[in-house]
């Protein structure tokens, strides 16, 4: 995962905007920098870099996971050049592919082969979270494009003084007129004016139930979860762990394809999350590291990191927000760099009570899904970006979600049972039977984050909103 900015003005320099720009978004790529202007390219580490005149710029910090090299990175003329934020999952198959039709490569990243296959025009054949942005210096027009789900995430910016294009909000200096570039889309900007318009997004991918029997499913969605996995493996991962059948099916098959596994819980002492994480690490044998939240202003001074990273002051997400964050911290001091979670599966599986008591659960879980960036990614990026690490969701590969949003509802819930499927899918891995019956509070409640930040709130006789943002304006 990178940090991405671009900027054009129609009739000023824009060198120093965009190096500000990059200086705000360094936590997403402390590994070395690198801006193009008009054509005009330096890389290095970011505080070194001097500003380069011009009215199109092209900037990108790096977080090196795959490869070697820094961005942009242009094509053989350089007339073309890229910034890209993610991992194509499929790059080295890709890259054979691309040598052959007679395109050479400058770097050994997974970035470089997206360059050459917009080129080609088979973006379609890239496997993997994006955000990437192609500009053409010549005829100053940019592309821009967000992977079908939106794991990766890209903000824009249009004002009568030009456009401008970040990994995140709080990379515009103005934060009036920034809008988020919708998963599946691209965004171009053409003579000046932008537009957006629709490549392949997850409603794509809903058509008619898939017809098949109950063996079949379980074991060909054990073999997508697996593949998923095996895509995205690293070295060491670090796993967010709450001992419930999500990350517990992420965990036993990463400890089989790892060379090392470690699960992170975090939650208050008597928190139902550590509880449960211990007891089922032990059963799984699989490393467990704990961070104990001790006390209310732990939770308090996490509550701002959190609004800071996330960039709203949403009660929910803060929530939910904290306990990632501390987790990530965590990751970082333990050496991790790639981190997995089990985003995706209440959405593809109907882990969600709420799947109980409407009338169409399908139709919810659909829009959901097509909802996840909002709700859950986005939130998640920034807080795990905030120390560096990358996040990767195998439940969201594209292969494994085109099945599971055609499993009948049968598969997803039965009998009262919320993700009945992928608890057969646990029980095929051996899981202790308490992981695959167990129910799971959501990590806000089972880390115990949520009843502190309550009790605060309600102490200043405030609302919780009212609370946080009291809290984040007091300290600035």
């Amino acid at each position: 995962m990178c940090g991405i900015a671009c900027v054009y003005s129609q009739n000023k320099s824009i060198g120093e905007l965009l190096l500000k720009m990059l200086k705000i978004l360094k936590h997403r790529g402390p590994n070395g920098s690198g801006i193009v202007v008009n054509g005009k390219c330096r890389y290095g580490k970011l505080e070194e870099l001097n500003p380069i005149s011009g009215n199109l710029g092209l900037g990108h910090n790096r977080l090196a996971i795959t490869g070697k090299g820094l961005q942009p990175i242009p094509n053989e003329n350089e007339s073309l050049w890229i910034a890209h934020d993610g991992e194509i999952y499929n790059y080295g198959v890709l890259r054979e592919v691309l040598r052959s039709k007679n395109h050479t490569f400058r770097t050994t990243t997974d970035s470089e082969v997206i360059l050459h296959a917009y080129e080609e025009k088979t973006l379609q054949s890239l496997d993997g979270d994006f955000a990437f942005v192609i500009v053409d210096f010549d005829s100053e027009r940019i592309e821009a494009y967000r992977d079908f789900i939106g794991i990766r995430p890209l903000f824009f910016c249009e004002d009568p003084k030009g456009i401008q294009i970040a990994s995140e909000r709080k990379a515009f200096l103005s934060s009036e007129n920034i809008s988020r570039l919708p998963p599946g889309y691209r965004l171009i900007v053409e003579d000046g004016n932008l537009s957006i318009e629709k490549v392949e997004s997850v409603e794509d991918l809903i058509t008619s139930p898939v017809d098949m029997n109950e063996e079949k499913a379980i074991i060909t969605l054990l073999q997508l979860i697996r593949s998923a996995l095996i895509k995205r493996k690293y070295p060491k991962v670090g796993i967010f762990f709450s001992g419930g059948i999500d990350s517990s099916v992420i965990a036993k098959i990463a400890s089989e394809i790892c060379e090392e596994t470690v699960l992170i819980t975090v939650g208050t002492r008597d928190s139902i999350d550590l509880k449960r994480a211990i007891d089922a690490s032990r059963k799984l044998r699989i490393p467990l590291e704990t961070v104990v939240i001790e006390s209310p202003e732990t939770v308090i001074d996490y509550a701002k990191k959190t609004i800071r990273a996330i960039d709203e002051i949403d009660p929910l997400k803060v929530s939910i927000g904290i306990p990632i964050y501390i987790a990530a911290e965590k990751a970082r001091e333990l050496g991790i760099r790639v981190v997995l979670t089990g985003q995706g599966a209440d959405e593809l599986f109907g882990g969600y009570a709420k799947y109980l008591r409407v009338k169409n659960p399908l139709m919810e879980m659909h829009n959901d899904l097509k909802n996840i960036h909002l709700n859950n990614l986005e939130r998640d990026d920034h807080c795990i970006m905030a120390s560096s690490i990358e996040m990767r969701s195998p439940y969201l590969d594209k292969a494994l979600v085109a099945f599971a949003v055609r499993l009948p509802l049968k598969f997803k819930i039965r009998n009262g049972v919320r993700k009945w499927i992928l608890r057969q899918v646990g029980k095929r891995l051996g899981l202790p039977k308490e992981v695959v019956l167990g129910a799971k509070k959501a990590i806000q409640y089972g880390s115990g984050v949520h009843k502190i930040l309550l009790k605060q709130a309600k102490k200043h006789k405030l609302s919780l909103r009212e609370f946080l943002s009291r809290s984040i304006k007091a300290e600035n």
